[in-house]
């Protein structure tokens, strides 16, 4: 059956009202995964319940957007005021949705069949889903799940074929170009900015999650569409923080973040070493004193350095022994002042480290969700950036 003939089966309202119902129901078992899963709780089990009493929540006040609208944003249990961020989700959720029939789906030759106008659909649906659930972690939590990004990888890499990443030519093609488009996305991250700018800085850049989040880009784009959604990203967080500074916004890392890391400090301080091992592993606390490309030349020419300073007094040290007594003194009278010096310079050295230690943590925005707005527009604005950047592949069949 094609594409038309399902279409003539029901009301023209009908695709439109039935995907965004669709999304609303899926964008609240969002909000499922967006609390349990950076808490590390099953999103199956238990049912929903009131995160302030953990009674269960009733099917009738589950409703999305409804539910809360009238229980005016508090749980009927015990009264908790909820987050506005649960209606927002579902809303986002019945909004793509709906967008994935307008934008991809209804744009379909009528001749296509329907199963593979639904199978598109639903790979797009479900990315959209993925990276609206990561976007939100991210947000909070600064942590892209791994779950989200290898299954957005191997979903993009699965569906290549069938969203006409191959064009006219052969079908190995697709798959040639989702794979490349991993591998480009993935190292157009890890080494600048994770590999080199901690060889040569002693910190990371951006975060593993970047990295594979751009994978999931090159997945469904190629590698043009990687590079694309980095450089936009980037730009959009440039005018975002831009904003923030005139507004004279203090940028700080989010609350749950910040409580994280002071419950690991806590633990590293009464001696707990996997505490200390995840705060020297993690991006947001470490210290910046291992430049290991930097390192690597120093020990390298310090090595040639001393082998040249050891040599030229094994020369000059017959010349030392005939020296004036005179010469001595003035020379122990030097050193005296030399070492007093270096006990001063000691002593500011330590009043320095002191300060640093005391500095606060330099604040950082999640990079992730400017990264995965960027792939949404390149999903749902593909035809005009195509015609602006042709060498990006369309996201849906010719």
């Amino acid at each position: 059956m094609s594409l038309d003939e399902a279409l003539s089966l029901v009301p023209k309202w009908f695709p439109a009202a039935s995907t965004f119902t669709f999304g609303l129901l899926w964008g609240s078992f969002l909000n499922v995964v967006i609390y349990r899963v950076p808490r590390e709780m099953s999103v199956v089990q238990p049912g929903s319940h009131c995160p302030g009493c953990s009674k269960p929540i009733a099917g009738f006040d589950n409703i999305p957007l409804l539910s809360y609208l009238i229980l005016r944003g508090r749980a009927r249990c015990c009264g908790l005021r909820m987050s506005p961020r649960y209606p927002l989700v579902e809303l986002i959720g019945g909004l793509l949705s709906l967008a994935i029939w307008l934008v991809i789906v209804a744009k379909l030759p009528g001749d296509i069949g329907a199963g593979k106008a639904l199978a598109l659909y639903g790979a797009h649906f479900f990315l959209v889903l993925g990276l609206v659930a990561a976007a939100f972690i991210d947000a909070e939590h600064m942590f892209l799940p791994d779950s989200i990004m290898y299954g957005g990888i191997v979903l993009g890499l699965a569906t290549a074929y069938t969203r006409g990443m191959a064009g006219s030519e052969p079908v190995w093609t697709a798959f040639a170009r989702s794979g490349t488009g991993i591998l480009v996305g993935f190292l157009v991250v890890w080494v600048p900015f994770i590999f080199l700018y901690k060889g040569l800085l002693g910190r990371t850049g951006m975060g593993w999650g970047d990295a594979k989040l751009l994978a999931v880009a090159g997945a469904w784009f190629g590698w043009p569409g990687a590079l694309v959604v980095l450089l936009a990203g980037a730009l959009q967080g440039t005018v975002y923080a831009g904003i923030l500074k005139v507004l004279g916004v203090t940028l700080k890392l989010p609350k749950a973040v910040q409580d994280d890391i002071d419950e690991l400090q806590k633990a590293a301080a009464e001696g707990d070493e996997e505490a200390k091992t995840l705060l020297e592993d993690d991006p947001l606390t470490e210290n910046g004193d291992d430049p290991f490309i930097i390192s690597f030349f120093q020990r390298i020419f310090g090595a040639g350095k001393d082998a040249d300073e050891n040599e030229e007094d094994a020369t000059t040290k017959p010349e030392k022994e005939t020296g004036s007594k005179k010469e001595e003194l003035e020379k122990g009278e030097g050193e005296e002042e030399e070492e007093d010096e270096e006990d001063e310079e000691d002593e500011e050295d330590e009043e320095d480290e002191e300060d640093e230690e005391e500095e606060p943590m330099r604040p950082r925005i999640p990079f992730g969700p400017f990264l995965i707005l960027a792939m949404l527009e390149l999903i749902f604005a593909r035809d005009v950036l195509h015609r602006l950047l042709p060498f990006v592949w369309s996201a849906a069949p010719d």
